[in-house]
């Protein structure tokens, strides 16, 4: 046990080192920095239509930032992260190298889905602060709408936790189809395929097996937690195992056979 993960901690780092002189952290942020300007542009710009006296603008503001993350940035961002962070090997047939290191095969893949993951973690630790961060200005440029007095704290972080989870599924399987194609334009146009595939048929039956809108799912369409859809968490952990199983198995044979 102890080597193995001395084996995973080695992959861990040399895939540090790959993407520390790269635009793949930086795309971490600004994916959700995206998001909370947009929110930001559209509550400074029309903020007077719809907030006012005992109306709780973190409400409305909370709801573009969350819905807008989940629905269409998250998997498009992820879609593309997944297959610029991927590109790195496929570039400079890299395969033949890494496997001719000291490293299981499998820490070498594992050690990507972790990257990848810690990727994702970033962006919504990042989404929780912009959030907090421009509802905090809106509160001292736009004192009249009222982000001052109230607080979603507790929403958010609670949010962006939640969305992560619930995405670990997506991730999982971005991971495994960017690896297995070479070319960047295939994990990148099925993310987002995927995506406006989703947005299209959400709300039948249908769209509840697809990864991509498990986060939007969670939401239930509404910021109310008690009736938020929990169980996607679930399924997207045994979801996330079960794809990453199965992939390394499938990257193995691909790059051995």
């Amino acid at each position: 046990m102890k080597q193995n993960g001395n084996y995973l901690l080695r992959g861990f780092r040399i895939e540090k080192l790959k993407i520390s002189n790269t635009l793949v952290p930086w795309l971490a942020l600004s994916a959700p920095l995206f998001v909370v300007i947009v929110a930001f542009v559209a509550s400074y710009s029309g903020g007077d239509k719809v907030y006012g006296p005992g109306i709780n603008p973190w409400e409305n503001f909370s709801g573009h930032v969350l819905v807008g993350w989940s629905l269409f940035v998250f998997p498009i961002y992820l879609s593309l992260q997944s297959a610029l962070y991927a590109g790195i090997e496929h570039q400079i047939g890299a395969w033949a190298y890494l496997y001719s290191l000291p490293i299981p095969k499998w820490a070498t893949h594992v050690s990507k889905l972790i990257i990848l993951a810690t990727l994702m973690a970033a962006s919504h630790l990042a989404l929780f602060f912009l959030a907090e961060g421009a509802g905090w200005i809106l509160g001292l440029v736009r004192p009249a709408y009222g982000f001052q007095h109230y607080s979603m704290h507790h929403l958010l972080a609670t949010a962006s936790v939640s969305l992560f989870v619930a995405g670990l599924g997506m991730i999982t399987l971005q991971w495994l189809i960017s690896l297995y194609f070479k070319s960047f334009l295939v994990p990148a146009g099925l993310g987002l395929f995927a995506t406006m595939a989703g947005a299209v048929s959400r709300g039948f039956v249908a769209s509840d097996v697809s990864p991509y809108l498990w986060p939007t799912a969670l939401l239930n369409a509404t910021l109310e937690m008690n009736e938020w859809r929990f169980g996607y968490l679930l399924i997207s952990l045994l979801f996330c195992v079960l794809i990453s199983t199965m992939g390394i198995w499938l990257l193995r044979r691909k790059v051995t056979g």
